[in-house]
């Protein structure tokens, strides 16, 4: 799929093969706007309870993608600034050029960014002495997967042409965000919370990760509940 997002868009909008945690939101109902054509607005449908598919939000090429870093309450790092939590948006045009909203599917993981290998040769060695200095580990090498503005792929050819928005974040320490990673830290689920609070006009969103641009989440709907 090919990436969207253009200078003039920026302006617009002002500003594995692992056990892998995921945390998805689905935020639910549609909000329509004027088209600028004049026609008909294009929404999702809805059919036996289920979403079909829209024959106008099903070409990628059409679909703008994005990226952004949102604003936490912590500083997992101790820079003295709170974390920046790196955010990929992939939406139909319509939420651009026709003032289109749309529920959100939301995704956050600490392995988007890549993972290390399982191999045992980067474990530390733990046969030796109680008290005695382990042998020396070999670096772990972490190869970084994708390319700025798409974090990640999953479940964006499932459900765009539904009439979705698909947002992914990457966990702190990870990727592109900002922080440093934990097991079971508070900063774990409190990153995730500060992306749901943006997709709600609640946090605040930046076009670069330090300093940056305001960047509003005004394509989405608002109402969420976990899934």
């Amino acid at each position: 799929m090919k990436k969207q997002i253009t200078r003039r868009d920026q302006n617009m909008i002002t500003r594995p093969n692992h056990s892998v945690c995921l945390i998805a939101i689905l935020f639910l109902g549609v909000t329509t706007g004027e088209s600028l054509e004049g026609s008909e607005p294009v929404v999702p449908v809805i059919k036996d309870g289920k979403t079909q598919v829209i024959p106008e939000f099903k070409d990628p090429e059409s679909w703008i993608r994005h990226d952004l870093w949102v604003e936490t309450e912590f500083d997992s790092d101790g820079d003295g600034k709170p974390d920046r939590m790196h955010v990929g948006v992939t939406r139909p045009s319509q939420t651009e050029t026709a003032g289109l909203k749309l529920p959100v599917i939301y995704i956050s993981s600490p392995y988007f960014g890549g993972s290390p290998s399982k191999s045992r040769d980067y474990f530390w060695d733990v046969r030796h002495e109680l008290g005695e200095r382990p042998k020396a580990r070999k670096p772990v090498p972490i190869e970084r997967k994708g390319e700025r503005t798409i974090i990640s792929t999953a479940l964006v050819k499932e459900w765009v042409h539904h009439g979705y928005v698909v947002v992914h974040s990457s966990s702190p320490g990870t990727g592109l965000s900002q922080g440093c990673p934990t097991i079971g830290g508070d900063n774990e689920s409190l990153a995730p919370k500060a992306v749901i609070d943006w997709l709600n006009g609640r946090a605040t969103g930046y076009s670069e990760i330090d300093g940056g641009n305001k960047v509003h989440a005004h394509w989405s709907t608002c109402n969420g509940h976990l899934i």
